[in-house]
């Protein structure tokens, strides 16, 4: 049933199907890529880093928005043996180094920057010795490990090589060399660590080997019934599993074009839909919000009729509007994490009113258990409980981590997801919340995503997140940070009365936040940490200004 096939084995024999079939568009730069030239690439970039020495196990970090050179690295680093390391490009200073060093990356790509991001100043920053260094030859007091880095655009940096320079030196080594390096690639080997978007703490390394990516990717694909007429545009980020696993692994799997985007951009995203006639479009659901705030008549958008919903929970009031508005008919809800990538998933044939308020039943290979969050007893159809999984995808663990990896993975092998749920009789899984989330008012549990579930159906919020603030009397109460639409305005009255309408009057937020934007992970997951730290503060202030005027 699975295949026991490495990544590049895989592509090899899609490449040799598709062939001369379009396989990678990239708008930014006008170009195009066929399946042939993918494996012609992929062996030149191999090439190149068996002639700096990389060998099976070497870890190779990657720091660059989305673009050609990345899936390439990704590809020639899975037919060596080595082991590719995602990094967000979102990251600080110090998480940059912290996951070059707790990686023990020897070799690191990166291009420049975007925008006032530059990733090349970080770099100089954390590592100085690069400015005096020979090409290679790094010897670093903060990363020890590290001893090459490459430039994968144009920009010229003390002791690196350009992209260009290492193909080049590829040139002289031999296909038997090639052959052999790939020959000792196994299916259960390290393929890549994802660092997890972590909201507090250091972020931990998610090691995913070939066997787990590639089966995944393809039961996600056929479950999403990709085929040779699709182009999925591409504007997830590829350090993450749904933007390079769950699309573009799962795209070419099934012989479709990815049309790839360096980053999600509304009115950019919505150009090239129109002018490159993509069928599929996935992304979180604050990317589909920011296309529907948009006058979509400007665009022509009937070619998509495919799509995926990751990284979030998706409101049934946003599922109709992609459906009506953006003709997605077959919108699917994914849900999955990093240690496990696609877990449960929609399919073609479910029926609407499980694609609207449900996230699917498990992928094939996938089991599941809800528990009883106190007494960890297996609950009955639509109680709640935490997720627990089980499946063929499940990672190797925690790079260098044993005790987290411990405290996600249990004895038996589940996977803690963290996640509160439901589960009809039909076997379609509903999410409910964040365990951790959870607000205890008064000794009532209560869902922080069933409130925001509420308040974003109300025509002038465009996105809500829920906390909870510390209360004298009854040990928590509610917070909602509110995001208006464009072109609205509103005050708190106005967001309490409609809760009230539409929830028991216990769930009504107390407090109301209005913000410009919510903080968010890259892969779309609100920030709580940070607003729950925003609100602390200001209560902290409050409960100050209540002690002095009880001294005075």
């Amino acid at each position: 049933m699975y295949i026991t096939k490495t990544l590049a084995e895989v592509m090899e024999e899609k490449c040799l199907r598709y062939n001369e079939r379009e396989a990678l568009v990239f708008p930014a730069r006008k170009v195009t890529y066929t399946f042939s030239d993918l494996q012609s690439l992929t062996n030149q970039y191999a090439k190149g880093l068996l002639s700096l020495g990389v060998k099976k196990g070497d870890h190779l970090a990657v720091l660059s928005l989305n673009s050609p050179e990345w899936v390439l690295l990704e590809l020639a680093a899975a037919k060596i043996g080595a082991v590719l390391v995602c990094i967000n490009t979102a990251s600080t200073k110090t998480e940059l180094l912290f996951a070059l060093k707790q990686s023990e990356s020897s070799l690191f790509f990166l291009t420049k920057g975007f925008k006032e991001v530059s990733f090349t100043d970080s770099l100089m920053e954390i590592c100085p010795e690069l400015k005096s260094a020979l090409p290679g030859k790094l010897l670093s007091e903060n990363l020890p490990c590290l001893k090459t880095v490459v430039v994968l655009d144009d920009t010229v940096l003390p002791g690196t090589y350009l992209l260009s320079e290492m193909i080049e030196f590829g040139k002289g080594i031999e296909d038997i060399l090639l052959l052999e390096a790939q020959s000792k690639v196994k299916a259960h080997d390290p393929l890549n660590i994802f660092y997890t978007s972590g909201t507090t703490g250091n972020s931990k390394g998610v090691v995913l080997n070939h066997f787990v990516t590639v089966n995944n990717a393809i039961v996600s694909g056929e479950r999403m019934e990709y085929d040779e007429d699709d182009r999925i545009l591409l504007s997830l980020p590829l350090f993450h599993v749904i933007g390079f696993v769950l699309s573009t692994l799962a795209g070419f799997f099934y012989g479709a074009s990815i049309v790839m985007l360096e980053r999600f951009e509304t009115k950019k995203v919505l150009s090239v839909i129109s002018e490159h006639s993509c069928t599929v479009f996935n992304g979180v659901p604050s990317m589909f919000q920011f296309l529907l705030n948009n006058d979509l008549s400007q665009y022509d958008l009937s070619s998509l009729s495919k799509g995926f919903i990751a990284g979030a929970c998706c409101s049934r009031e946003l599922m109709q509007k992609i459906i009506g508005e953006l003709g997605i008919d077959t919108i699917a809800n994914l849900y999955g994490q990093t240690e496990a990538i696609g877990i449960t998933q929609m399919a073609a044939e479910d029926d609407l009113e499980n694609r609207l308020q449900t996230i699917g039943k498990p992928l094939p290979g996938v089991n599941v258990r809800i528990a009883d969050i106190s007494t960890g007893q297996d609950v009955l159809p639509g109680e709640k409980g935490e997720l627990l999984v089980k499946s063929v995808y499940i990672m190797n663990g925690y790079f260098h981590n044993p005790e987290a990896t411990d405290k996600t993975l249990d004895k038996e092998g589940w996977l803690h997801t963290g996640d509160l749920v439901s589960m009809n009789t039909e076997g379609y899984i509903t999410i409910e919340g964040r365990i951790k989330d959870i607000i205890i008012r008064g000794g009532e549990n209560i869902s922080p995503a069933e409130i925001e579930s509420v308040l974003k159906r109300y025509p002038k919020i465009f996105d809500a997140a829920v906390v909870s603030v510390p209360d004298k009397l009854l040990g928590e109460e509610i917070c909602a940070f509110i995001v208006t639409a464009e072109g609205s305005s509103m005050e708190p009255e106005e967001v309490r009365a409609f809760a009230a309408q539409n929830m028991a009057r216990y769930k009504v937020p107390k407090y109301i936040k209005f913000i410009p934007v919510l903080p968010a992970t890259s892969s779309g997951k609100v920030k709580k940490a940070v607003l729950r730290e925003q609100v602390k503060k200001e209560f902290e202030e409050i409960y100050n200004q209540e002690a002095a005027v009880t001294r005075v």
